[in-house]
């Protein structure tokens, strides 16, 4: 058996299926997932954009204005939003405006402060975040003067005055997660279902099908040992395969797979392994070739989001509206077995992908072994 091992490794390994698809594929397609998404995280951030401020009267006498605008258009503030341009009246700032030397203004007018924005600035990120800073002091601000009309005690209204935050930043996951992540957990587990292919391609090179299969076949090497060999084999060169690639994702990629990411491995694991027995329930059928196979992995991808915002939307959809669906998928158990180590704070959800995997291989298994034993090979 441990001859019929190391005669399959060095088989799978001249075959271009293991090393196109297996390990080529995922390096080359996560360098191109690393070139699309590397500036995904600056394009929502707030940038310091030219903006005019009227100090006139108005703005001198509303209480704390002065101090939030200083605050925000600090150099060491953050966030930094304003590079502040001063006017000294609306119509020096509306004309800066126009004139686009600034992005808008800001202005105090009957007791209210209001946001003047071009069309340009309306399109910034900064914008948004400044609507929400202004917002805020608008509300403090009327706080303070409904607390003052009721009669509040002067040391409330200074504990206001201490607390100046008005959101909290929490982690609802044990790491902080890029909006990329996942698109990196489908590419994991559409590789893994690429490694169908190789236990595939080694289960029929063993089988009556083919010159070699039927001189095997006929060798008196009981089956069994030559079946546990060659899918022994398959497994490992998908396994390497794929630990090279997570190895080079995690590692020069840089993706954080959360605090649990040597679990990553048994995660890897557990999805080769049910691969190889796919394919090795999929090799029994004679008139299956590769292309079938791969075309079927790329459908299924479509359902673990890899393929896009749109293709997450209807993964998410089909999640939601039809879950026993979804949970049938193998590469979505591969997929959510990632997940389950990232963005939940128990291991359950991780070892329920485990386990449905192992018993989705039994079951492959289960059926390879039964089409072998039914093959007829009278044609010997």
């Amino acid at each position: 058996m441990l001859t019929v091992f190391l005669y399959q490794v060095l088989r799978l390994l001249r075959d271009r299926v293991l090393l196109v698809w297996t390990l080529g594929f995922p390096i080359v397609l996560s360098l191109i997932f690393m070139a699309m998404f590397s500036n995904l995280e600056k394009a929502f951030e707030a940038t310091p954009m030219s903006f005019g401020v009227v100090q006139d009267e108005a703005y001198r006498t509303a209480p704390g204005l002065d101090a939030v605008v200083e605050r925000i258009s600090s150099d060491d503030a953050d966030p930094h939003l304003l590079t502040k341009v001063t006017h000294s009246t609306v119509a020096q700032a509306e004309t800066a405006a126009k004139r686009g030397e600034t992005n808008g203004y800001l202005a105090v007018d009957g007791g209210q402060l209001v946001l003047h924005v071009t069309q340009q600035g309306n399109e910034a990120e900064t914008t948004r975040v400044l609507r929400v800073v202004m917002d805020s002091y608008t509300q403090r601000q009327a706080e303070y003067e409904a607390l003052a009309k009721a009669g509040a005690a002067p040391e409330k209204l200074a504990a206001l005055e201490t607390d100046q935050s008005f959101t909290h930043s929490i982690s609802v996951t044990p790491s902080p997660v890029k909006p990329e992540t996942h698109y990196y957990f489908a590419l994991l587990a559409f590789a893994c279902g690429m490694g169908t292919t190789v236990a595939m391609v080694a289960v029929k090179g063993i089988m009556a099908v083919s010159p070699v299969g039927a001189r095997q076949t006929l060798a008196g090497l009981p089956r069994w040992k030559v079946l546990v060999g060659t899918l022994a084999a398959a497994w490992v060169c998908v396994l390497v395969c794929l630990l090279v690639a997570f190895a080079f994702i995690r590692l020069v990629i840089g993706v954080d797979f959360g605090p649990h990411a040597l679990l990553c491995l048994v995660a890897i694991g557990a999805s080769s392994l049910l691969s190889c027995a796919a394919g090795a329930a999929l090799g029994t059928f004679r008139r299956m070739n590769t292309g079938i196979v791969s075309g079927f992995t790329s459908l299924l991808s479509l359902f673990t989001g890899l393929y896009g915002s749109g293709a997450q939307k209807l993964a998410d959809a089909v999640e939601y509206h039809v879950p026993l669906l979804a949970q049938a998928n193998p590469l979505w158990q591969s997929a959510h077995s990632f997940y389950g180590l990232l963005y939940y704070d128990s291991l359950a959800p991780f070892a329920r992908n485990c386990a449905v995997m192992m018993g989705m291989t039994c079951l492959f298994l289960g059926l390879a072994l039964v089409r072998m034993r039914r093959m007829s090979h009278e044609h010997l």
